[in-house]
């Protein structure tokens, strides 16, 4: 063992450790000039090379520090995080498990093959990995954190929120962990905390692309006596469209109420009473006294579950674009179809032929962002040329009897809307539809279909096929 390769290397650990991932390649690189075959040199470089963003550099040199060490743990945990930073979800996996089979009580190691489970929805694969985590680590805090994650997305909230409490005892200024716990308790129903715990999402990682510099102040629920005050979207469609509800509620306060959002949300904005003025970020920036983001409207109005704005429709298509030939005549029921989301809801058309084998109902593809051919020889119109922006999503919807949707953004528009729709809801519900039921909190008019077993759509679209064969009768004698 060389002993200034060894105490080069510790200073150049020690710069990593003070985020200076630069001068610990430096170092590193030294130090491999003098010797190529030397392991440790090799994963130090690869570490900082990931630290620097270079991933796959940084998978290069941890290749070379596991062919000159493959008994190595320690190594192949490390190339393990950055095959999963590269998508290379199953050689991440494949690491970790060797790593594993090396040294099987190493908590790091077993909470990092967890996470990866997790990314890849297999929580009930990553749960045991977590127990054992923190029956060697109990004063981890982040590995109690993913715990709550990993509880929540096996439909048991309130154990994943004791979860959050515990690595919020060891971390208490923890934002991830105070997010995560936020999203438990408001699908638990408990508002009062949950709106309180979810003002920490601005410096939870959730957010760490959203803009967090705001133009007025912010506004704390004072009466607003003829002020103007500024809406402001935060992030997606779908939350903004829920939230937008709030609106009226601001001018009951007193305020002139501007908002400002996506340009596909503005013509659709622009028709809520309430609202003075709707600007995007690309307009001229609106004078207002204060502002509000979106998320927030609950906290300042101290939204409880029974004290949620249910009334709609609060949305409403312009009567500008009222679109009346996307949708011909028909003298059978027109039911609109959105089968895939951003996020979470990825299907294809086909995996609604139950639904579109039903006769007797006029079918509309609502989906955006069609691949070639997707709907060929299907008996469903597509509607998506006409699909603009969100204003001409509502006037098509308006002309609709029902919408079956995944929960996405017009899955929100629909229920803004007052109109019937059924909404298909992933094993682990989002936040707002609460952790069980057919009825969703803040939309009236949905019908919600949870998924029974997770990754596995089969039985709910069965349910709903089953459901809507009673539909189309009970419309078409007319006892809807």
């Amino acid at each position: 063992m060389n002993i200034q390769h060894a105490l080069a290397l510790k200073k150049g650990f020690d710069h990593l450790q003070a985020h200076q991932p630069n001068k610990t390649i430096a170092i590193a690189a030294r130090v491999l000039e003098q010797d190529p075959t030397h392991a440790d040199a090799w994963c130090l470089s690869g570490i900082a090379y990931h630290h620097t963003g270079q991933c796959p550099l940084a998978l290069e040199h941890l290749n070379r520090a596991c062919q000159l060490a493959p008994d190595s743990w320690d190594f192949h945990n490390h190339r393990a995080v950055i095959l999963y930073h590269l998508g290379r979800l199953e050689d991440s996996r494949s690491d970790y498990e060797h790593s594993l089979r090396l040294h099987g009580h190493q908590p790091e190691t077993l909470a990092n093959l967890a996470r990866l489970f997790i990314h890849m929805r297999q929580p009930h694969l990553a749960h045991p990995l977590f127990q054992k985590a923190l029956a060697l680590d109990p004063n981890n805090a982040s590995v109690h954190g993913d715990m709550g994650v990993c509880l929540v997305a096996l439909k048991s909230p309130r154990e994943g929120i004791a979860s959050y409490r515990a690595g919020l005892a060891l971390a208490p200024e923890n934002a991830d962990i105070h997010y995560n716990l936020s999203r438990a308790l408001l699908m638990v129903g408990d508002y009062e905390q949950g709106w309180i715990e979810n003002e920490w999402r601005w410096h939870a990682q959730h957010y760490r692309n959203v803009n967090q510099s705001f133009p007025f102040p912010l506004w704390q629920g004072e009466p607003l006596q003829g002020k103007k005050i500024l809406l402001i979207q935060e992030q997606g469609f779908g939350d903004a469209i829920q939230m937008i509800r709030y609106a009226p509620l601001v001018l009951q306060r007193g305020g002139r109420v501007l908002v400002l959002c996506d340009p596909l949300l503005q013509r659709l904005f622009a028709t809520i009473p309430a609202v003075e003025h709707v600007a995007t970020p690309e307009s001229p920036q609106p004078e207002a006294d204060c502002c509000c983001p979106m998320l927030s409207l609950p906290y300042r109005f101290a939204t409880r579950v029974e004290t949620i704005p249910r009334e709609v429709p609060y949305l409403f298509p312009p009567q500008e674009t009222p679109l009346l030939h996307a949708v011909p005549p028909s003298d059978h029921p027109r039911v609109g179809l959105i089968w895939r989301g951003k996020s979470r809801s990825q299907l294809t058309a086909s995996a609604f032929a139950p639904l579109l084998a039903i006769p007797d109902i006029q079918f509309l593809s609502l989906q955006k962002d069609l691949p070639p051919h997707e709907l060929d020889h299907l008996p469903i119109l597509n509607t998506q040329k006409h699909l603009i922006d969100f204003a001409a999503t509502a006037a098509i919807m308006a002309q609709l009897d029902l919408i079956i949707s995944m929960e996405t953004a017009a899955a929100h528009l629909a229920g803004a809307m007052g109109k019937p729709v059924w909404i298909l809801i992933p094993y682990a519900s989002e936040w707002r539809w609460l952790a069980e039921g057919t009825e969703a909190p803040w939309y009236p008019t949905a019908t919600l279909y949870r998924q029974t077993q997770p990754n596995a759509w089969t039985d709910t679209i069965a349910q709903v096929a089953h459901d809507l064969i009673s539909w189309q009768r009970r419309f078409s004698s007319g006892s809807r």
